[in-house]
This record gives C-alpha cells, sequence and structure tokens, in this order.
C-alpha cells in the first residue's frame, strides 16, 4: 500500500457540499454501457438498466484497455460549459477530457501549456496576451484559432445560457455590457491574427488569468454559432448528450451519455499533444459509496475518492493502492463577531484553544486531516509563523475569565452552532466540540440546517458559530468575499484588512503579493473573525492494473477545475 500516516499536527460554495451530498444518496445504482466497460451492479442494490448499445469503433493501436471512474454528478451528466459550477464539479472532469484550456495548472497553480503556447501579462495587470498553438485540430478536422476563443467567450457572457461567469462579466471591458445586452461589442477580447488572442479588463487584476481562463473550456466557432441558449441551460437539454455539440480538441473524444447512468469517452488518436494510450474511459453512476465500494472490490472501478468511513476498509483491498492527497480544502466556523456574546477577541481565541482538533482527527476522521489556522487554504500561500491555537482547555478558561472580569463575556451565554452536513460523522464532530467547549464553561445549542434555511442563516446572521466548508482555488479570489460581501454573508468588515485585500489584486511582484498575504493572514489569525478549523487528506484508492496516474492526475479527482492532465497521454490500463 502507498498510504501513508497522516501527522498528528503540523473549502454560493457553502451549500454545494450538502446539496451534491443530498442528490447523491438518491442515486440508483446503474449499468454501465457496453463493450469494455464494468460489469452492473449487484442484483441486491436493485440497479436500474440501460439499453446495452453496440461497442463504439475505435482504431487500432499499440496500447487499450478501458479506464473506469465513479461519477458523482448527481445526474450523471458531462457539460463542456465553464466557468459554472452549477451542475455539480464532477461533470467538470469528463469535458476536460474531452475539450482544451489555453493552459492549465499543476497541483501548485503553476500554469502549463495547453493551445497557448506562450502568455504575457502587461505590467498594470490590465493586458493578458496568449499565443495559440498552430498545429490543435477539433475532433472533427477543423482548426483550432482564436476566432474559437473569442466565440467561447461570447458564448459563456450571453445571459440567455444561464453560465453567469463572473470572474468575465466584472472584470472583462465592456463584459457587463455586452452580458447585459447593452451592447454587440466586446473591446476586451482583440483578435490580432489567427493565433492570438489579447484580453483587456477594465482594472487591474493581478492572477486574473489563473481564476478565469482555466475555467474555460474552448468551444468550436463553427459548432456552436448555430447553437440556441434554450439548447444548454437545463441539465437534460441536447447539448449534454449530442456528440455533434460536444465536439473537442482534447485528447479524448465525447461518445455518448445516458442521464443518471454513464458517459462514455474513446481517446483522440490525433490529439496534439499526442495519442493516449488508454482506449476508452468511462464515467459510471455506481451509486452510493458501499456499492462503489464492492464495484472497487470486484476490479470494476480503477479510480476512486474513498470516502472517510471506507478508508480503513480500502486499505485491506488488495487489487489497489491507496494515495494521499494533500488537499487545499479546509472546514471553518464562521463567527458572528458583531454581536455581544463574540465581540471580545478573548473570547473568539477562547473558543480555538478549548477545541481538540487533533483529537477529532485521530479519534473521528481516520487521522485524514489536520488543524488549520489560516482561511488561506491554498498551501503554498501559507504564511509563516502563525498561531496554531494547539489544544489548550487552561488557556481557553484564562480568557474566559479576563473577558468575564471585564464585563464582555457572560458565563451563562449560550453558544447557536449551526452546521449541514447530514452524515453521522459530523454528528459525532458536533457533538465533540461542545463537549469540548462545555469543559470550559462554555454552553452550545447544536442546530442542523437543511436547505435554503443554510443560507438564509448566514444572510442574516442567525448564528454564533457556522460551520462550513471552505474553498478558493487562488489567493485573489478572497478579495471579493472579504470586502464587497454584504454582512452577513462576508466574515469581516475592518477597514484596514479591506485596504490589505484590495491592494493585492494591483500588486504585480509576487514577493511584495505574499508579504501582504502574510500580513492579512496574521492579522486575522489573531482577531478571529472567523475560526479556520481542519485540513483534509483525500485518500484516492488507484487499481494496479492503471499506469502513469500522477500526482497531478491524483491531485485533480479533488479539484476537477485544475488540470492534472498534462500527463494523461500515458495513463495506462492492462487488461
Amino acid at each position: 500500500m502507498n498510504a501513508r500516516k497522516v501527522p498528528r499536527s503540523s473549502v454560493p460554495f457553502f451549500v454545494i457540499a450538502l446539496i451534491l451530498t443530498l442528490l447523491l444518496a438518491a442515486c440508483v445504482p446503474v449499468a454501465a454501457p457496453a463493450a469494455e466497460a464494468p460489469a452492473a451492479a449487484p442484483a441486491a442494490a436493485e440497479a436500474t438498466t440501460a439499453p446495452e448499445p453496440e461497442p463504439t469503433a475505435v482504431p487500432e493501436a499499440e496500447d487499450g484497455g478501458t479506464l473506469t471512474f465513479a461519477t458523482d454528478s448527481p445526474w450523471g451528466t458531462y457539460s463542456p460549459f465553464r466557468p459554472t459550477y452549477q451542475y455539480g464539479y464532477s461533470s467538470n472532469f469528463p469535458a476536460m477530457l474531452t475539450h482544451s484550456r489555453l493552459f492549465d495548472l499543476d497541483r501548485d497553480n503553476v500554469p502549463h501549456p495547453n493551445l497557448a503556447l506562450e502568455w504575457d501579462v502587461s505590467d498594470d495587470a490590465t493586458t493578458y496576451t496568449f499565443k495559440l498553438r498552430q498545429d490543435a485540430k477539433w475532433h472533427d478536422g477543423e482548426p483550432v484559432t482564436a476566432r474559437d476563443v473569442e466565440a467561447t467567450v461570447k458564448f459563456i457572457l450571453t445571459q440567455a445560457t444561464n453560465i453567469n461567469p463572473q470572474r468575465w462579466i466584472s472584470s472583462l471591458k465592456g463584459g457587463q455590457a455586452f452580458y447585459d445586452g447593452e451592447s454587440d461589442e466586446l473591446p476586451g477580447v482583440q483578435i490580432p491574427d489567427d493565433f492570438t488572442v489579447i484580453f483587456e479588463l477594465e482594472k487591474p487584476i493581478v492572477g486574473w488569468h489563473l481564476s478565469a481562463t482555466t475555467d474555460l473550456q474552448i468551444l468550436p466557432a463553427h459548432i456552436f454559432a448555430n447553437v440556441a441558449p434554450e439548447d444548454i441551460v437545463e441539465h437534460h437539454a441536447p447539448a449534454w448528450y449530442t456528440p455533434e455539440l460536444n465536439i473537442g480538441s482534447g485528447p479524448f473524444k465525447f461518445v455518448r451519455a445516458e442521464r443518471d447512468q454513464f458517459i462514455e469517452l474513446v481517446r483522440n488518436d490525433d490529439y496534439y499533444g499526442g495519442a493516449p494510450k488508454v482506449e476508452r474511459i468511462i464515467f459510471k453512476n455506481f451509486g452510493a459509496a458501499d456499492t462503489q465500494f464492492i464495484a472497487l472490490q470486484k476490479g470494476e472501478l480503477d479510480v476512486w475518492k474513498v470516502p472517510q468511513d471506507f478508508y480503513e476498509q480500502a486499505l485491506g483491498l488488495d487489487n489497489v493502492d491507496v494515495e494521499l492527497v494533500n488537499r487545499n480544502y479546509i472546514r471553518v466556523f464562521l463567527i458572528h463577531y458583531e454581536s455581544d456574546k463574540l465581540s471580545d477577541k478573548r473570547v473568539r481565541q477562547a473558543l480555538a484553544y478549548a477545541i481538540d482538533r487533533e483529537g477529532i482527527c485521530e479519534s473521528l476522521y481516520s487521522g485524514l486531516c489536520q488543524p488549520y489556522n489560516s482561511y488561506m487554504e491554498m498551501r503554498p500561500w501559507l504564511a509563516p509563523d502563525l498561531n496554531q491555537y494547539e489544544y489548550n482547555p487552561e488557556k481557553a478558561q484564562e480568557l474566559l475569565d479576563a473577558a468575564i472580569a471585564d464585563g464582555t463575556w457572560d458565563p451563562n451565554n449560550e453558544l447557536t452552532v449551526n452546521w449541514y452536513y447530514s452524515d453521522a460523522l459530523h454528528q459525532d464532530i458536533m457533538a465533540a466540540i461542545q463537549q469540548n467547549l462545555a469543559a470550559v464553561g462554555v454552553k452550545t445549542q447544536l442546530q442542523f440546517l437543511e436547505g435554503t434555511s443554510v443560507s438564509a442563516a448566514a444572510a442574516n446572521c442567525e448564528y454564533d458559530l457556522m460551520y462550513q466548508g471552505w474553498g478558493f482555488s487562488f489567493p485573489e479570489d478572497y478579495n471579493s468575499f472579504f470586502t464587497d460581501a454584504d454582512r452577513c454573508t462576508s466574515p469581516w468588515g475592518d477597514e484596514e484588512a479591506r485596504a490589505l485585500f484590495n491592494q493585492t489584486a494591483a500588486t504585480v511582484d509576487e514577493g511584495e503579493r505574499r508579504a501582504i498575504h502574510n500580513q492579512i493572514q496574521t492579522r486575522l489569525n489573531d482577531e478571529l473573525p472567523m475560526m479556520p478549523f481542519l485540513q483534509f487528506t483525500g485518500p484516492l484508492a488507484i487499481s494496479k492494473r492503471v499506469g502513469g496516474f500522477d500526482e497531478d492526475a491524483q491531485w485533480n479527482q479533488y479539484y476537477p477545475w485544475n488540470n492534472g492532465f498534462a500527463n494523461i497521454v500515458n495513463w495506462s490500463v492492462s487488461e
């Protein structure tokens, strides 16, 4: 086994995790497509079968085989339309295999060429220039040009498509007017020749290309010139399943998909990065986690994001290796710091000291997490020398006693702790937190929230502590959240912090920008307007018959909006 012991010490996204969890739980196991796809789920799972079409013809090649993934999408669907996550993260993964982006990011957010071989950012971070490769072709043989990039941007900026790419609408010169239908012109996109694309922004935004263009699957202009918006706005619309509308330029070609069942891709032998070794990729909806585990055990599933409660069982399988992915994604507590109960930062700090986060990770999470102490979940940007708030109930009691003496904390207070994860594990976590806080005299009322009540409570400050997922892909993504969001959806209202965040967006030099982010992290680490809680390690089970699935590919299983595909042509399957 390749699993490693995790050290005891050393991510509107707030409700998506809950919604996807609930929807996934409603999925039923299904049959895979014919050919080399996995067998159907066990009869006990009451599988719903699909028609078994004839295998798709594939050119003969030296390598071959079928690689099978489980789809987490509640619809088992496929979407080439980004940047949007309204249909679920996992629908992005297949599209990133069939479609290309200007460039891709590795697990450290370092950009690597894809359709663009070169790019340049102006000194004032308002102009981004991309030079495209000239050997890329669409799956139907047509050449990929800068006009395709322009058409893609205009397509996603068409309001009727319901894609709503905020990074483009608000940033691109003329983007808002185009989106609102006030203008047919889009001056923020310039095409000086067939293989050059220039994006101009309304104001300086450092790193804009990292958070915007890597979310942009380039679409073929000659196909989408006649596609009506209503063909893509719903997940059952034709564009999701019609091969002609899913022509891309990536290493794999879309073959077909059945809603709630499977997606089938076949290799692109004319891919500009070289023909992949794997002949076919299947994304199958195996149903709930227990039937997914059975499929893994039987060798029907090749790569699986292992749920925490199946981690120990996966370690016991002889046919897989379990790799551990150091995820950036974290969990935090938003704190209603403006309330009388929690306005004193000493009380907020006392809460951090009072909770045994290491103990929770070891006893409840199989060691697959560790305490985390910054809002910045991008580990390469983590500030040094932050207060670690190690478990210290004596320190917590000391801080509370000082606040009592100053009249800023009443020991009769009761804190409302909200969370929205419905699994039994989180019930245990909340119970452990309640017990830890009770040990220092802090009374709590645990309140599980469902559906729209989550966003309503967050918007109206109807909580003392709100436990939630937290995840941004890039340092500058925090700017709008901390500075532009209305209270109570924003966890901070400090003007100095606002100024520092705004400064990072216009600071081109990375060293200077890191220094500002370090300053902000140190400030929030002391003030705790939100309480960072845990950072996770993601177990990934990989069949021993799979080769070439490197660290970036493993990372992508947890971050399907980054690349992880630079090595895709070297993925292999032994039959």
